[in-house]
């Protein structure tokens, strides 16, 4: 898996464009909706925004989250069930998904 951030777009509710430094796990995972094409012409997501998030948990019953980019995405949808993440000690670990958050906006920006 690799190490780092990446940076990626994310796709509001509303269906504008962000670019958001996520995980670099998660964008290569399809389950988790992100994108990178023409990210570099897609203004950061707004400060004060939360992107939506699913909620999982481990085998050691740790809880887990994880960012989605887009509302079609399997892992918001629940057709998929589970993701992988890299802990710690580097192993790679399954997170089982039991909930989602919505995004919530801050202030809005301009058009």
């Amino acid at each position: 898996m690799p190490r780092g951030f990446a940076w990626a777009v994310y796709e509001t509710d509303d269906g504008r464009l962000f670019a958001l430094r996520v995980d670099a796990d998660s964008v290569l995972d399809p389950a988790r909706g992100w994108f990178t094409t023409s990210v570099g012409t897609t203004n950061p997501l707004p400060r004060g925004w939360q992107p939506r998030i699913v909620v999982g948990i481990d085998a050691n019953g740790h809880i887990r989250h994880t960012r989605i980019g887009r509302l079609d995405a399997s892992l918001w949808t629940g057709g998929a069930s589970s993701w992988l993440y890299e802990a710690s000690d580097r192993s790679t670990q399954v997170a089982t998904r039991i909930g989602r958050l919505q995004e919530r906006k801050g202030s809005t920006p301009p058009p």
